[in-house]
Formats: structure tokens, sequence, C-alpha cells
């Protein structure tokens, strides 16, 4: 097998592997990394370049400046002020929802502000009696449209600025992808008011009034845990009168939750159980439980039931310490002191991002849980608000400010820029601590790129890009760099439905700058047609991390993804592809 057939053959492997949710894709991108240099296309400094890449540093570094907005509470404003600025007007809300993740998204983490502005999204909608799931997919889109309008919006404009000048072509500047950017945006907005949220009306909006909030009953629905909810009284005489929880073993025995005793909520493991104690219990074995301890089931108990402040729903991340864990192994129960009523989807101990949890207990550990905004997205009766400290938010304010005119007038090298930028956050106190700042980076995105870089290069190396683009070129450029420039749009389009668009930005980059100077023309076209399909992504659940993020809070199917995102994958892919030509002609 020659060098490029095997480099081929690790790249489909690898891609398989991308495409199955079970696997991590930094860990296949790691594996990926040392199959290349196993079987020799690649050498020790070619393999772990990628680690010193001024991208890798430029992302890991972003993600500090956008915790350093988030901890100052400006994300938080912006949610309070989409709040004040809906006026229970659907139409209102769907445009400042859009507009304002699209803003945010330009400067911090798509995924960090879907974290931030869902729960005020959720909540908003409930309040005004509009179903989640016709916004929090808009939501959700509007992050990845809103980083194509910077630079520094999402990895693959960062991606396309390196490829370029690695390539020896002038970088691209920050504000080179606002104008078409902008215009996707607007598209977003069109396309999610007349068609898109038609698509998603969901049943249940008409069988309950859910004006209020997301309530105890609707979420009981949801969940489908209303029927496992029992109320019992310890009889006089009973053996266990006098036991304390913790001897009585009855979460493990039986597979029983303690709600409340006596209107408390999770009585501690110590606390001894009286003659005639009420008892509100979450059991789904609830027949035999009563057979082996001798309770009697009893009608619902005055004042003893779930109240709104002391349930919630909680959504894990992208980057959640809780991924592939179960809730055993993370001790979520001892850490919280909170308890996890039931999980979607079901049947699969391990947790994967977008997976949805009802936990219940003390308002005020939700509302601690609810600072977690790393490993969790919490979704309660108010939604969880980042204090505002004005002091912290002006000099943060100020650094990013600094930062964007450092990167527009390019006095010093952006990667430079981006690293005083990120120290700056840390010295004004905008992120509390160094520790802090560290856990804001995501390492998962930071490793997928540092070793997926070598995959380009092993192509690059064994002819493996020199194939893809003879290949590409030959059979459309008789029809015109536009042909040849759609063609590389839909093919970065159709890789970005099986793996992330930060890898397929790595693959398909090399490739348009390649088939650009086979033409004969300028590559910015093309490099800006890959860089845009890569980040365009709404087809499927899996294409981006917030579209996973949202799955369960909107109640969405794998269906709703793509009758809601394939069009508009379509036509925003039409838009740019009209629009390139005119702002970067060939």
């Amino acid at each position: 097998m020659s060098d490029m057939a095997m480099v081929f053959l690790i790249l489909a492997v690898t891609t398989v592997c991308f495409a199955m949710p079970k696997f991590r894709s930094d860990l296949v991108a790691l594996c990926s990394l040392l199959a290349l240099y196993l079987v020799g296309v690649i050498t020790v400094g070619e393999a772990f370049a990628g680690f010193s890449s001024t991208v890798v540093v430029m992302l890991a570094v972003l993600f500090i400046v956008g915790e350093g907005i988030s901890q100052t509470g400006l994300a938080s404003k912006a949610g309070g002020l989409l709040v004040k600025l809906t006026s229970k007007s659907e139409l209102r809300m769907l445009v400042f929802v859009k507009l304002m993740v699209a803003v945010i998204g330009c400067f911090i983490s798509n995924t960090g502000t879907v974290a931030i502005l869902m729960p005020v999204v959720v909540s908003l909608s409930m309040k005004m009696n509009i179903h989640p799931g016709k916004l929090l997919m808009p939501l959700a889109f509007g992050a990845s449209m809103g980083g194509a309008l910077t630079l520094i919006g999402t990895a693959p404009n960062l991606l396309a600025r390196d490829a370029l000048i690695s390539h020896g072509f002038e970088g691209l500047s920050f504000f080179d992808f606002t104008p078409i950017g902008i215009v996707i945006v607007v598209t977003g907005i069109v396309y999610m008011w007349f068609f898109g949220r038609k698509m998603l009306d969901k049943p249940y909006e008409e069988k309950l009034n859910v004006a209020d909030t997301l309530n105890v009953s609707e979420l009981l629905r949801q969940y489908e845990i209303a029927d496992n909810l029992h109320y019992v009284i310890i009889p006089k005489g009973h053996d266990a009168i006098g036991k304390s929880l913790r001897e009585l073993n009855w979460p493990n025995l039986y597979d029983v939750t303690i709600i409340k005793i006596r209107k408390k909520i999770l009585a501690t493991p110590d606390y001894r159980l009286a003659a005639e104690d009420k008892l509100l219990l979450f059991a789904p074995t609830f027949t035999q439980f009563c057979k082996d301890t001798g309770l009697e089931l009893v009608p619902s108990v005055n004042g003893l039931c779930i109240q709104d402040a002391n349930i919630a729903e909680v959504i894990l991340t992208p980057r959640s310490n809780f991924l592939n864990r179960s809730l055993q192994e993370v001790h979520f129960r001892d850490k919280y002191g909170l308890t996890v009523l039931a999980k979607q989807p079901r049947g699969d101990e391990k947790m994967n991002y977008g997976d949805a949890m009802l936990v219940y207990g003390k308002a005020k550990d939700i509302k601690l849980l609810a600072q977690d905004k790393s490993d969790l997205v919490v979704i309660s009766q108010d939604a969880p608000e980042t204090a505002f400290d004005p002091l912290r938010a002006v000099l943060a304010s100020a650094v990013l400010f600094a930062m964007v005119v450092m990167l527009v007038v390019e006095w010093v090298p952006a990667v430079i820029t981006v690293l005083i930028a990120g120290l700056l956050m840390i010295f004004t106190g905008s992120i509390k601590s160094t520790e802090q700042a560290y856990r804001a980076v995501n390492w998962q995105i930071v490793i997928l790129i540092a070793c997926m870089l070598p995959m380009a290069t092993a192509l690059e190396n064994t002819g493996g890009v020199a194939f893809i683009a003879d290949s590409i070129t030959g059979a459309l450029g008789g029809a015109g760099p536009f042909v040849v420039m759609a063609g590389l749009y839909v093919t970065t389009s159709i890789f970005g439905v099986f793996i992330s668009n930060t890898a397929t930005a790595v693959l398909l980059l090399p490739v348009a700058i390649l088939s650009a100077q086979h033409v004969g023309i300028s590559p910015l076209p093309f490099v800006m047609a890959v860089t845009y399909a890569a980040s365009m992504s709404f087809a499927t659940p899996v294409s981006t991390p917030p579209n996973a993020m949202v799955m369960v809070a909107g109640n969405y199917r794998f269906l709703d993804y793509m009758k809601v995102g394939i069009p508009l994958q379509f036509i925003i892919g039409i838009v740019v592809l009209l629009l390139l030509p005119i702002m970067f002609p060939f």
C-alpha cells in the first residue's frame, strides 16, 4: 500500500470514529496522530507541530477572554436586556434572540454563548406561553452564525487565516468575515420566522397552559416520572421507627428516593424515622417496596409536594467533567446535595453532552449548581444569573475593545495580542483565579485541532491534497471557478455532517488553496467557501455542540434538525456562493 493510500485509510477510519458518539473526538484525533507517525508518513516534529500552532494558542486563550466577559456578569446582563426588549412579542423574541446570540458569539465560544442564554430563553418562552422548542434551535443556529461575523468568532475562521499565511498569502483581517456574516444572520432570522418556527410547533403547547414557568407538572410529564411519586405514612409500631435512613438502605435495596419527610427536603442519612412520619417517595418499584416493608400507599398529603423552586432541569455541556461517567462515579448527590429523579435519554448510564437530568433539592443548592457553567447548564424557575460587577465589567469591556482594535490594526502579531488580552483578564480580576482561567479552556477542541493538523501535513506530504484538488478541479474545472467553489462548499457541508467543523476545516482548507492554484485564481473565495460551509452545519444534533446542548430542553427529535436544518443550510449555501465572488473576486 502506498503512503497516500495509507493516509486515506487512516482518515477514513478517523472519520467513522468521529461519527460515533461513543468515542471522544479528541482521543480519536490523538490516535490518528499516533497512527500517522507509526506508519512513517510524518516525523516526530510534524506530529507535534500542531501544539505550537498559533491557531491552537489563540483559540485556547480566547476561551479565557470569553470567560472574563462571562464572569463579570456582562453576558447575563445581555440576557436581562433580552427580557426587557421582547415585550411579550414572539417576533421580537425570535429576532432579539438571534441578534443577541450572534453578537455575543462574535467574541466568546458558541457553546459558552448557548450556556449563558439558554436558561434565559427557556424561562422567558414559558412565561410567554411559547414552547421553548420554538426558540432553542434558533438559539443554537444563531450561535454558529454569530461565529461567522469576525475572525475570532469560531475556530474555522482562525484556521483559514493560518492556512493562507502558511501557504504564502496575506492573512484575513478581523472584519473580512463581517459583510457576508451579517447577510447570513439576517437570512437565518427571516427563514426561522417564516418557515423554521412553524416546523418546531410542539403538540403539548395546546394541551397544557405553561404560561407561568417551566412548572413541576410539566417537568414531571416530560420526564415521565409522575406515576412513580408515592405518599406513605410510617404506622405506629412499624419496624422502621427509630432507624436511620442509612440503616434502612432503601435507595440501594429498592431504588427508592425519599423526596420529603414532614415537609423537609432530602432528609439526611442520619435522620431517624418516627411514628406517623409522612413521606413523599420516588419509587419506580413501589409495589415490591410496599410488599417487603409493609408500608401502604396513602392519598396525597396536604403540603407535602414538590415546589417549583426545588426542581430544575440541567443540561450537560460539551466540556463537562461528567462526560462518559455515571452519576455514581461523579458522586453527584454528595457533591451538590441534589437528587437526580430522571435522566434523558434513558438507558445509557454513562453521560454524554446534551443529556438532560431532572434534579431535586434545596433552592440554594440549585443556585450553587447554576454557577458551575463548565459542567452543567441549569434551567429552573428563575433563570440563573451571574452577579454583575460594574468595575470588573468595565475593565473586561476595555480589555475586549483593546484586543479588537489591536487585531484590526495588527501592530503586533495576532497571537501576541490575544495572549496579552488573556493575561489582562486575569490581572484585572475579570477572572478571579488562574485555576478558573484554565478550567475555561475547552481542551477537547484544543487537542482536536492540534492533533488534526498533522493529518493535513500527512496529506500534503504524500500527495493526498494534490489528489483531492486534482479530482475536484478535473471534474468541475471545465465549468469554471464558480462551480469548483460550489463543489468545495458542498464537500465541506457533507463532511460537516459526520465530523466536527474544526476537523473539516483543517482537512479541506489546503485542498481549497491548491484547487485555486490549479484553476489559476485567488485562493480567497475558495478558502472562504470552505470556512463558511464548515461553520454553517445545522442538519444533525451532532453537527455542532450547541445543536446537541438544546436537543433535550427543546424536546427535539433527530428529524427536527433535518427538516429545519437542511433547508437552512441549503439557502445559506446559495447566499454565500452568490456573495463570495462579489466580496472576494476570482
